[in-house]
């Protein structure tokens, strides 16, 4: 019997354009970072048989794989680009060690990027921008209507969305929102606190990537927490300085062969694991936690047959801090424990391109395992509106590779859009605007029978009262008008 050809990360590479006179195209990048991935992997595009990448963005009309492979001039094999989502990356990863284990492939190629900073200079130019920004809150667009387009297309369960009629639309809100439960009870000002000594160490390890990182600088957990004129509020408890920032030029590529390695040693996937909430995080039987990402953690330490005591590093998906969290709480993580929770910066600093965030992370990784044989590293990748979520586990030592997608999780509550009356707070934030301070102030609330609901203030000047305040825990006084809910908290 022939034995199965054993997937191993042969190359990586990644690259950022921080030339403010430099106008590129996402595909450029992408293709610099698959020619370092290539050299690094001692192979040449000739040998390439795969191409499968992250979407350069949500609207892009044709598959960035088959663009890239186009322009990389590969021979016909393999295509598929991921989902927009920052899970995506590494269900990519997983379904090339299958291929090339399966000996449907040789060479394939993962990749990525955006040019978002370059869409920006042209547009301060006065020129057209070289592509479509990424996604609407990247930069603004007129992606709104795209997404009400879609919108209609999903399953019936998920057309009335509690987040979207509270007006918490925006992935800041969603995460904001998990936060709230989070901390449920704690002083906001406490809360900041901790969420600053959370990010202060990825801002370290952002400064020390000064090359790729688009804020390569190591900043104190009151810099991170206290809101100023250059940290505005984004979305409460959030500052500007705890977001993900998504207007940057950054791509990365990493290449999949059985076996061996080109200049650096080869680096295996131990257990790469997949798994999904049925919807956003209102229709869940608890906002603090998912059992989608806490059922791929335990399933990819038990394919990989490690302990989480084993692992060395991380590198915790860090859209906002919420996403952070929940890792270290499904991994359980003590607030003191050292290892690293991020090798690339996180997104905040060290960048968010878009779908492609996690291949920064994974490439990172390698180079970790790399200057550390033997070691085991884990990457987390998140996406949607807190719903996807993908786990991966790394090392140097020869080990078979598994993965596994364990699907969608059982829901929580059916929403009520139509309730009236009393309900807890489950959930809430407040939004912010650049120039006008609060403008809203959402909340998801459980009555008697847990159902939930999204609604508004009834009165637009408790959205400036509830600036700074957590409703978590408390009653409010549900009431419908033209077809919405509103809320008052009971005194």
């Amino acid at each position: 019997m022939t034995a199965r050809p054993d997937p191993v990360i042969a190359g990586v590479g990644q690259v950022a354009n921080h030339d403010d006179d430099r106008i590129v195209h996402p595909l450029d990048l992408i293709e610099e970072a698959v020619d370092a991935a290539l050299d690094d992997a001692g192979t040449t595009r000739d040998e390439v048989d795969g191409v499968l990448a992250a979407p350069m963005s949500v609207w892009a009309s044709r598959p960035t794989s088959e663009l890239l492979a186009e322009r990389l001039g590969v021979r016909p094999g393999l295509r598929d680009d991921s989902s927009y989502s920052g899970a995506g990356a590494q269900q990519l990863l997983a379904d090339a060690c299958r291929a090339v284990a399966a000996g449907e492939a040789k060479v394939v190629v993962i990749a990525g990027g955006i040019a978002d900073a370059s869409v920006r200079r042209a547009r301060h130019r006065g020129m057209e921008p070289p592509a479509l920004p990424t996604a609407r809150w990247s930069q603004g667009s007129e992606g709104g209507r795209v997404d009400a387009e879609r919108r209609r297309d999903w399953p019936e369960h998920l057309r009335y969305l509690p987040e979207v009629a509270a007006g918490a639309g925006l992935p800041s809100a969603y995460f904001a929102l998990v936060e709230s439960a989070l901390h449920a009870g704690t002083d906001p000002a406490e809360h900041r606190r901790r969420l600053g000594e959370l990010l202060a160490p990825f801002t370290a390890v952002a400064s020390r990537r000064p090359e790729l990182a688009w804020f390569p600088k190591e900043r104190t957990p009151e810099e991170i927490a206290t809101p100023s004129t250059s940290n505005r509020m984004i979305a409460q408890p959030y500052t500007k300085l705890m977001c993900s920032f998504p207007t940057v030029d950054l791509a990365a590529a990493i290449v999949v062969t059985a076996g061996g390695a080109g200049s650096g040693a080869a680096v295996r996937p131990l257990s790469i694991t997949t798994g999904s909430e049925p919807g956003p995080p209102s229709t869940r039987p608890s906002i603090s936690r998912s059992l989608a990402l806490e059922h791929a953690i335990e399933e990819a330490l038990s394919l990989a047959a490690v302990d989480v005591g084993t692992i060395d590093r991380f590198d915790l998906y860090s859209c906002f801090p919420a996403a952070v969290q929940l890792a270290t709480r499904a991994f359980g993580l003590g607030d003191d424990d050292p290892r690293p929770k991020t090798v690339t910066g996180g997104l905040p600093y060290f960048g968010g391109p878009g779908a492609s965030y996690t291949l920064h992370a994974l490439t990172c990784m390698v180079e970790e395992a790399r200057a550390e044989p033997g070691s085991i590293g884990a990457v987390v990748g998140v996406g949607g509106m807190v719903t996807d979520f993908s786990v991966g586990l790394f090392t140097t030592d020869d080990a078979p590779f598994r993965s596994l997608d364990i699907g969608e999780v059982d829901g929580g509550p059916v929403p009520r859009p139509d309730g009236e009356g009393l309900a807890v707070v489950d959930a809430m934030t407040v939004l912010h605007q650049r120039d006008t301070g609060p403008v809203a102030a959402p909340v998801i609330a459980r009555f008697d029978d847990g159902a939930r609901i999204g609604a508004r203030p009834s009165d637009p000047a408790l959205v400036e009262e509830l600036a700074g305040a957590n409703l978590v825990g408390a009653e409010v006084q549900i009431e419908q008008r033209d077809g919405r809910a509103f809320y008052t908290p009971v005194t």
